[in-house]
């Protein structure tokens, strides 16, 4: 497990001395996982009474081929005129930057927020990104294997298993194996650019329009169908975990726009959505079993929400548009 310097007003203001920015006002949030941690923080800029709000990311210095990757994309992403939050370049004209001895991206956000409710306009705007982001990086060249896919589903379940109660451990095994027989069949599926998850703090709307998206830590090259089913898990939910039958046909109606889903898609939805659900509660168990973190901002997500999607979708879903 990597540990993360904790993001504070001084050691954020070292960092910035390798950009021409301004001064940390104060920082609003920090997330640290077991891979990463993020920071979102006030500037001040120079010659002026205003503030601006920008987003650090840090990853273990193994993963900097991964920032790389995630860096060429907001870029691509930004040329074809989609709303990404732009990566900014360091004093040595490079968007890799060291936080102590960490590799960092640091991100200018827009002057938005998180959708302050879930409803069909919301969904909308959400599948109409999605869709156009992956009809629209047909042609982005580079490639990053899916570090969150079966080997580490497996290897993380290995640390988890003798942890977990009999059930837990039975519904996860089962997931597992159920995915290594999708994997076995070499579906047709179409891939591309992912970016790899899309919670409501990488959201900023202006009202109920959308400004931007951020949050490009997990983009990798993989089956599209896992950006929609997270899309799908995370924002057409009642509740319980069960799909809103009305909010997910809206935002895979305004994706199926942008990018219309193959046969194959449809045949092997329920079980992409089903790994999803399966990689976001591991994801977070692994999360809980971490120290308290010294940084009491520190957000901590319940596994119990994901694991809760993952039964809802084993006994049903809402099928893609054809």
């Amino acid at each position: 497990m990597t540990s993360f310097l904790t993001s504070d007003i001084n050691n954020l203001q070292a960092f910035l001395n390798q950009y021409a920015l301004g001064e940390v006002d104060r920082v609003e949030a920090t997330y640290t996982s077991r891979t990463h941690h993020t920071c979102r923080f006030q500037l001040v800029t120079p010659n002026s009474n205003t503030s601006k709000p920008y987003m650090l990311t840090v990853v273990e210095p193994a993963a900097s081929e991964r920032l790389a990757f995630s860096a060429e994309l907001v870029n691509f992403l930004l040329s074809h005129d989609l709303p990404v939050t732009p990566c900014l370049l360091n004093n040595k004209n490079a968007y890799i930057s060291l936080f102590g001895d960490a590799p960092a991206l640091l991100f200018e956000l827009p002057e938005g927020h998180p959708p302050t409710k879930i409803n069909m306009t919301i969904c909308r705007q959400i599948g109409a990104f999605l869709g156009k982001m992956h009809a629209r990086s047909t042609n982005f060249s580079l490639n990053y294997r899916n570090p969150r896919g079966l080997i580490w589903l497996n290897l993380a379940a290995e640390e988890l298993l003798p942890q977990l109660s009999p059930g837990d451990t039975a519904l996860l095994e089962e997931q597992l194996t159920r995915f290594k027989r999708t994997i076995e069949t070499e579906p047709d599926l179409p891939s591309g650019a992912l970016i790899g998850s899309l919670f409501s703090d990488q959201l900023f709307f202006q009202e109920e329009t959308l400004l931007a998206v951020t949050g490009f830590y997990f983009s990798c090259t993989d089956w599209l169908l896992f950006d929609v089913a997270q899309a799908v898990n995370e924002w057409c939910c009642d509740e319980h975990g069960e799909l809103n039958r009305e909010l997910t046909n809206t935002l895979l109606s305004a994706y199926h726009e942008e990018r219309p889903f193959t046969p194959c898609e449809g045949q092997y939805w329920q079980d992409i959505l089903c790994f999803s659900a399966t990689r976001f509660w591991v994801s977070r168990l692994l999360t809980s079993l971490l120290p308290e973190q010294a940084d009491a901002t520190a957000t901590q997500y319940d596994p119990e929400e994901y694991k809760q999607k993952l039964r809802r979708r084993i006994t049903g879903y809402c099928p893609l548009p054809s």
